[in-house]
């Protein structure tokens, strides 16, 4: 059900996205199938690094050798591609547990793509791209707050063979500055980190919302603050927590919204 807050925030974006798009160039040189695929499990956790480095130099406008460059994105996507039997196993464990605790089965897998993998490592000059724990991420949408605390109970306190924890994020408890909201455990499947994402349907609308910004404006939120935008997000999103948590947004602050 659509919340006074939840078309408050439709209406801010629908008129924007009538205008003329910002073009932003998502485009990358195809990667071609190599050797690497077929043989991840030889590649050592430097190799990985080494290869995570010389992209986010050439990324950056730095120059790297050729060669070097093109071996680098070929252990890239197939380190990427890795991951695509672990976030299998990890998404029918999540099915499973949102199935066995009856609720309503909203879930979804998925690889990040190849340049988003890349704008990662730009964005964060300090990760190594082995330590990148949401390549593999699964998300369940679900009923409300309730219902995101149950399974999460579920995932982080019972004991699997399949899986270990690794770490969570709470960002109910603690919304990031762009006014996100959810809940992100990470767990290891066969040796691989896998993300899960826990959200209710209002953080998840608010989720799909905001990165639609990011195509229509050429706007990055996850890199910065924008003065114009994170603002008027981060409202939208304590409202909605509000809503949410069966109180009454304040007046000032549907205001402030509208």
């Amino acid at each position: 059900m659509l919340t006074g807050t939840h078309v408050s925030f439709l209406l801010w974006i629908t008129p924007a996205s009538r205008a003329q798009p910002h073009t932003v160039n998502r485009e990358r040189t195809p990667i071609q199938p190599n050797s690497y695929g077929a043989a991840m499990t030889e590649l050592s956790v430097s190799q990985v690094n080494r290869a995570g480095k010389r992209v986010r130099r050439h990324a950056r406008g730095e120059d790297v050798d050729s060669e070097a460059l093109r071996l680098a994105f070929d252990i890239l996507v197939a380190y990427r591609t890795a991951h695509a039997r672990s976030l299998q196993t990890a998404t029918m464990g999540l099915r499973s547990a949102v199935e066995t605790m009856g609720y309503p089965i909203r879930v979804s897998q998925r690889l990040k793509r190849v340049p988003t993998i890349i704008d990662k490592l730009k964005r964060e000059p300090t990760l190594a791209l082995s330590r990148m724990q949401d390549i593999g991420g699964s998300r369940a949408v679900l009923p409300d707050l309730r219902a995101v605390r149950a399974v999460q109970e579920r995932l982080t306190t019972r004991d699997s063979r399949a899986r270990s924890l690794r770490r969570v994020d709470d960002y109910i408890a603690n919304p990031r500055f762009s006014g996100y909201r959810g809940v992100h455990i990470v767990m290891q499947y066969n040796g691989r980190d896998i993300e899960l994402q826990l959200r209710t349907p209002l953080m998840h609308v608010w989720a799909l919302e905001t990165e639609r910004l990011l195509d229509i404006f050429g706007l990055d939120f996850k890199a910065g603050w924008n003065q114009n935008v994170n603002p008027f997000l981060a409202l939208v999103s304590y409202a909605l927590a509000v809503e949410e948590a069966g109180g009454s947004v304040p007046v000032s602050l549907k205001r402030e919204i509208d």
